[in-house]
């Protein structure tokens, strides 16, 4: 294991703490049928058999979340590893995301990277040769590896609803 996999072990359960409370220790997120929204960072995340029982390869996880026609909403993506992250309990174990998400694995889910030119503007997948996969089991990610399948869990921005 090279240093900058050491450090990333360290620093990332402390980010993703970090991320997963508000300074209250409470949480923005509310329970609508098989979804969850987060209030504070305009998210809906899909919470249903398919989060926690679909494992795809890369690609097609991008397609699957492009293509997801679920709730009424056809603007379904993969999230963003910020976005995933501030899914993240410590307080919990196995899986390590907060107790609202009633279907999560312990196991890997895929992230990849999004760019945007303004808040609320349409999110374009930027490069995803740069992906992160973060671990439910435990909570640590792992940069770059596009080897074999990973969990899926859509979201979609509620901007514009």
């Amino acid at each position: 294991m090279n240093l900058i996999q050491k450090i990333s072990l360290t620093i990332v359960p402390l980010l993703f703490s970090a991320c997963a409370y508000n300074s209250a220790n409470t949480y923005d997120f509310k329970r609508v049928g098989q979804s969850v929204i987060d209030d504070n960072l305009k998210l809906q995340w899909q919470d249903n058999t398919l989060s926690r029982d679909t494992k795809l390869f890369l690609d097609d996880a991008i397609s699957h979340c492009n293509n997801l026609d679920f709730l009424n909403h056809k603007d379904w993506r993969l999230p963003s590893y910020e976005e995933l992250l501030s899914l993240g309990d410590y307080e919990v174990y196995k899986p390590t995301i907060n107790d609202i998400f009633k279907f999560t694995a312990s196991g890997h889910y895929w992230t990849v990277l999004y760019k945007t030119t303004q808040l609320g503007e349409h999110i374009t997948l930027q490069d995803y040769t740069e992906v992160k996969r973060i671990y439910f089991s435990d909570g640590y990610s792992y940069d770059n590896d596009r080897t074999g399948k990973a969990y899926v869990r859509c979201v979609r921005s509620t901007l514009k609803d």
